[in-house]
């Protein structure tokens, strides 16, 4: 359980913030994704990067119950999943990732991390006490 804790402020706390920043600043992640997508090296770099926070997150938390810290694992997969996604599909990955940020996918997905971030922050901070 601390390790649940402890990896539901972190990446709760990082969902959040960068979330806000991304509702805040759309105009500017706007380019930002497609800057990364355009960029063969940056968009190596990421993928690379998901791929391994993904892993470190599902091979140290892969819990599945029905409370809060499945959530973390969930996370995990996702980030993995799309880490394996950037780097055998690159071109699918860059025109989903187009697509989204051309259209409300970009408001859409940042809310929607904004509210695990928000569930996650509240988990790891309230469980701090256990």
């Amino acid at each position: 359980m601390p390790l649940s804790i402890f990896l539901a402020q972190v990446i709760g706390s990082y969902l959040f913030l960068v979330s806000l920043a991304m509702l805040i600043q759309p105009i500017w992640y706007k380019k930002v994704s497609n800057d990364l997508v355009t960029h063969p090296f940056l968009f190596t770099f990421f993928g690379s990067s998901c791929l391994i926070l993904g892993l470190l997150i599902v091979v140290s938390h892969n819990v599945w119950i029905s409370e809060w810290p499945v959530l973390v694992t969930i996370v995990g997969w996702i980030v993995f999943i799309q880490g394996l996604v950037a780097l055998f599909a690159p071109s699918t990955y860059a025109k989903i990732t187009k697509d989204l940020m051309n259209n409300m996918g970009h408001t859409l997905i940042s809310w929607i991390r904004l509210g695990i971030g928000i569930v996650l922050i509240w988990a790891g901070f309230s469980n701090t006490a256990l």
